[in-house]
């Protein structure tokens, strides 16, 4: 019979702080954070810096707002993909995500159907657009104009011209590669001018495969991927409660191996599984510093809200895209984390003519004790944002208890 390792849940607490890096200061290397972290999910909202612009200012103590697009584009050290949502990947992966950009039927439903009304609509379109990139180098939308506009029910991702629709296609479909200016604007050059060629190969995975090194991937961003109850039949074999990717007999059951390749153990007392990086135990020794961090909405640490509640007891919903009556907690809300806890919420604004940095709304958890320590926390914290987003000065409303 199988001997699967238990985890208490203080340890698995300890596991997903530490797993995803933020229960000390790493470094001030963006391209080690990237690295490590293997994925970093992008969104273009910016009420007072960008998602990425926190994740990375919660890991590395003076980043700047722009560091990542400065590095990660020009040094080539991440493409851009969907896996679940759009990420930042680092470049190594990218023979595994190459292997699934196999043209029109690797593409999903959204852009297989954007796909089939540009070839309706623009038969040629594609071929034009991967032309002039190729002639003119990298290229922005908006230097397509004299390939005309598209009504705007046939294009796609917020593009009204039918060459933007082909842009995106022919980045869906591994022809091109997307990078970034400071401003987070999207320009497209040739994969080939961009990714290296021993990583352009078009590698034969299995799915089962695939699945697998995916399931390495993520570890290295989110530690903990619970598997429901684990019950072991007479047989001997595992079974999962909830649908799992990976078989149980794909994991390094119990065994001390590599860093980051998956094992298995249980929770104690209540027979929930989770897949953990092996070298699980030595991460949840390590400790936590006293620093308070703002969390993007977005971040690995809140991914997954039911583990988030059952393991720190609170409740986290993005609402930006929700209607005002809706919201609970307000618009674009950032969770406040200090000492390996959750402390309360709060909202931002960076007024970028005032550089005015606007903190208010904030929401306090019930277990919150305001001391001298929080404080000076706070105030490293401020000094951090400040720099940041480059503010020049800082107003805050009467909810806020830290001043």
């Amino acid at each position: 019979m199988p001997s699967i390792p238990h985890i208490t849940q203080k340890e698995l607490k300890r596991l997903l702080i530490v797993g995803c890096h933020l229960h000390r200061w790493q470094g001030n290397d963006v391209r080690k954070i990237i690295k490590e972290q293997g994925l970093i999910q992008l969104d273009p909202l910016n009420p007072a810096g960008r998602y990425h612009d926190y994740f990375f200012s919660s890991r590395i103590q003076d980043y700047q707002q722009g560091d990542y697009e400065k590095i990660a584009y020009s040094e080539k050290l991440i493409f851009e993909s969907y896996f679940h949502n759009l990420n930042a990947i680092h470049v190594d992966f990218f023979p595994l995500f190459y292997s699934q950009t196999l043209g029109r039927d690797q593409l999903g439903r959204y852009y297989s159907r954007a796909l089939k009304i540009l070839e309706e609509t623009h038969p040629d379109m594609l071929d034009q657009v991967l032309e002039y990139v190729r002639s003119h180098g990298i290229t922005r939308g908006s230097d397509l104009t004299e390939l005309g506009k598209a009504d705007p029910k046939y294009a796609v991702w917020k593009t009204s011209r039918n060459s933007g629709t082909a842009l995106e296609l022919l980045w869906a479909m591994g022809k091109l590669a997307v990078l970034r200016d400071n401003n987070f604007r999207k320009t497209y050059d040739l994969i080939e001018n961009y990714i290296e060629k021993s990583h352009l190969k078009k590698e034969s995975y299995s799915e089962e495969e695939q699945r697998f090194m995916k399931l390495k991937l993520k570890i290295k961003s989110f530690p903990v991927t619970p598997t429901g109850k684990i019950t072991i039949k007479k047989d001997g074999k595992i079974r999962f409660g909830k649908r799992i990717a990976i078989s149980p007999e794909k994991l390094l059951i119990g065994e001390s191996t590599k860093d980051l390749l998956p094992s298995l153990v249980q929770l104690e007392d209540e027979g929930l599984g989770f897949i953990v990086p092996s070298n699980w135990e030595n991460l949840c020794q390590q400790e936590l510093d006293d620093e308070m961090r703002v969390i993007g909405p977005l971040d690995p640490l809140i991914w997954d809200r039911q583990l988030l509640n059952k393991l720190f007891s609170y409740e986290y919903v993005w609402e930006v895209y929700k209607k005002p009556k809706d919201r609970v907690w307000g618009y674009y809300v950032y969770p406040l984390f200090y000492s390996g806890d959750f402390i309360g919420r709060l909202e931002a604004k960076f007024e970028t003519k005032s550089k005015i940095l606007r903190l208010f709304n904030f929401q306090g958890e019930s277990h919150l004790s305001v001391d001298e320590n929080i404080k000076e926390a706070f105030q490293r914290l401020l000094t951090r944002w400040k720099f940041m987003v480059q503010a020049e000065g800082v107003e805050n409303d009467e909810t806020l208890p830290f001043i």
